[in-house]
C-alpha cells in the first residue's frame, strides 16, 4: 500500500524488528524442544495445555489445612491470598513430598497475609484424581505437616521457603 503519508521502514527499523521476531521464535522453539518450566515464559508449550482421553484420568494438586479452630479448609493457593500459586506448588510437589517441612512455610505465608483467619495446625498436600468416564474421584494425601507453633509459625530456613 503506498500513498500520501505512508512511509516504508528503513533498514535499521526493519532489521531490529526481524531480529526481535527471530529471537522470540528461536527461544520459544528451544523452550519447547529442550527447556523445562524454569524457562518460563519460553518453557515447553505442554505446560499450557494438555488433552485427556475419554477414558483418562485428571490429576489436580491442592492443599487442605486443619485450623486451630478444628475446621478443615482449602488452602487458597493464589498470589492474592497467600502469595503462592497452585502451579508453583505443582512444580515443587516432588520436593515437598521429600521434605514435608516445607509446608511450614505455607503456614507462615498464611499467617502473614491472612492474619484475620484462623491459623493452620496441620497442612496436607493432596492429589485429587478424577476418572473421566466414571466421574470417580480418589483423593490421595502426598505429604502431611504438623505446623510448629501454629499461632506464631516461623519459617523453615530451607532455601526457597518463606523469608
Amino acid at each position: 500500500m503506498t500513498g500520501a503519508g505512508v512511509r516504508r521502514l528503513g533498514r535499521l527499523a526493519l532489521g531490529w524488528r526481524l531480529l526481535v521476531t527471530a529471537a522470540v521464535v528461536v527461544t520459544a522453539a528451544m523452550g519447547t524442544l529442550v527447556g523445562n518450566d524454569d524457562w518460563w515464559p519460553f518453557a515447553p508449550m505442554s505446560q499450557y495445555a494438555f488433552s485427556v482421553r475419554n477414558d483418562g484420568v485428571i490429576n489436580s494438586l491442592g492443599m487442605d489445612a486443619l485450623t486451630v479452630d478444628g475446621e478443615v479448609v482449602r488452602v487458597p493457593l493464589s498470589k492474592e491470598k497467600i502469595g503462592i500459586e497452585r502451579a508453583e506448588v505443582e512444580g515443587q510437589a516432588p520436593r515437598i513430598i521429600r521434605h514435608p517441612e516445607i509446608l511450614q512455610d505455607i503456614a507462615v505465608l498464611h499467617s502473614r497475609r491472612l492474619p484475620h483467619e484462623p491459623a493452620y495446625r496441620t497442612i496436607w498436600l493432596r492429589n485429587t484424581q478424577t476418572r473421566i468416564r466414571t466421574g470417580e474421584v480418589v483423593v490421595t494425601t502426598l505429604a502431611t505437616w504438623e505446623v510448629r507453633d501454629p499461632l506464631h509459625p516461623r519459617p523453615t530456613g530451607i532455601p526457597g521457603g518463606a523469608p
